[in-house]
């Protein structure tokens, strides 16, 4: 089996042999790809008998399994890479590696004060800061490396203050660093290209997840969200939902969806209460009642499925109590979310109503801070923006991406072999 590498595959290959390793930019673009195929495979091998702990870290050890030790286990074979055992140990081409999730400082407790030969870091900007802290002592053995790959946050994230004030210092901090469009993966198909461009338009995620970079999010955060309007649908109903954001005093915000034939999900009608704006609080009980109420129009034969916001324990039970629902927690990721709804109001898997002048108003005001470091909307009137995310998050109705082969391997060579 022949392997081709990129031209910036072929750079990281041959330059990225400092104590700090970065490569950065968009997705699909080979950072990780190149990871699992070749840099922790070489690193570990290269330094197996030298003191010191292997470590690879993700947002979530689930995100580890998922990102990292699966594709490997599909390149090379689970006889090398073993399953993460109680000990958070994998074994990876016979060399123990610890796997963590870094959203914790607790979660890294067992390498704290322990020298780390070798450490990769799948997706950094997600990692708690402290942990970034802790790590960068931990690096004290004259032939530690660390390796990072990630998609580009805001200008004031941690990761970009310590990459630009590393590069800065003169060669006083060891490090390489690489930067990757979309466009450095020329074996991606076009049309799979033009559809993430046409996911991500308009937003922060075209200039983070296409052109790879360090971009503030700011401004309103759904700016193309007129393109989701449409008359009231009222065709034929393949399934029904219910996303809804509690609140007691303040406001409850339901969104009805319908499916139609061609998977898209058209948002009909909405239900908004303020127990502050009226002046009184209503209970679990008046809500579940004013939902069944909300979806009286529901065929019998298609059950009525409904997403809830998970903080709100006291209404999902009142709701199962009633019976007649099928309910369902919500994903409740925020900046995912609203990734996800951004991409599918863009390629038009869920359409709004004209009508809903609660979820317009809302639209119009849902900014982000500008005063965060990291991406966080303003939290004033975002029930109904809230209740939106859910629903895509849970639902995934963001289109799929369009499967395609491996673009970096020819299969009709007889052995693995890399192209540089």
């Amino acid at each position: 089996m022949e392997i081709r590498l990129t031209q910036k595959q072929s750079e990281y290959v041959r330059e990225a042999h400092h104590r700090w390793n970065f490569a950065v930019g968009a997705v699909r673009s080979g950072k990780s790809y190149l990871a699992t195929l070749y840099t922790i495979p070489k690193r570990l091998t290269d330094m197996a008998g030298l003191k010191g702990l292997n470590v690879i870290l993700g947002a979530t050890r689930d995100n580890v399994e998922r990102n990292v030790l699966a594709p490997m286990r599909q390149i090379w074979g689970e006889e090398f890479i073993s399953d993460i055992n109680t000990k958070n140990i994998a074994m990876i081409f016979g060399q123990p590696v610890y796997v963590f999730g870094a959203e914790k400082v607790s979660q890294v407790a067992k390498i704290r004060g322990s020298e780390i030969k070798f450490c990769y870091c799948d997706e950094v900007c997600d990692f708690n800061a402290d942990v970034f802290e802790m790590l960068k002592s931990r690096l004290s053995l004259p032939y530690s490396e660390c390796h990072l790959a990630c998609n580009p946050a805001g200008p004031n994230h941690f990761v970009k203050k310590f990459i630009d004030q590393a590069m800065a210092s003169d060669g006083k901090v060891d490090i390489f660093y690489q930067h990757y469009t979309i466009y450095d993966n020329p074996f991606l198909p076009q049309a799979y290209v033009s559809g993430l461009e046409a996911e991500y338009a308009g937003t922060v995620y075209y200039d983070r997840y296409i052109l790879g970079e360090w971009a503030k999010a700011e401004g309103m955060i759904y700016p193309e969200w007129k393109k989701a309007l449409e008359p009231k649908w009222d065709g034929d109903t393949r399934a029904y939902c219910i996303s809804c954001d509690y609140g007691t005093l303040n406001a409850f915000h339901a969104l009805k969806w319908k499916l139609d034939g061609q998977g898209v999900w058209h948002c009909t009608e909405e239900y908004r209460y303020s127990g502050r704006e009226q002046g009184h609080q209503k209970t679990d009980e008046d809500y579940v009642s004013d939902l069944a109420q909300f979806c009286r129009d529901a065929n019998d034969s298609i059950p009525v499925e409904v997403i809830v916001d998970p903080s709100a324990a006291s209404f999902i039970t009142a709701l199962r109590r009633r019976g007649g629902f099928r309910v369902r927690t919500a994903n409740n990721a925020v900046v995912d979310g609203i990734r996800d709804t951004a991409a599918a109001m863009e390629i038009g898997t869920i359409k709004i109503a004209d009508n809903l002048e609660g979820l317009k108003e809302e639209f119009i005001g849902y900014v982000w801070d500008d005063r965060e470091d990291c991406d966080k909307p303003i939290k004033v009137n975002d029930h109904g923006m809230d209740a939106l995310r859910y629903f895509v998050r849970t639902k995934h109705v963001n289109k799929p991406k369009s499967e395609y082969t491996s673009p970096f391997i020819q299969n009709d060579a007889t052995k693995r072999r890399f192209v540089l």
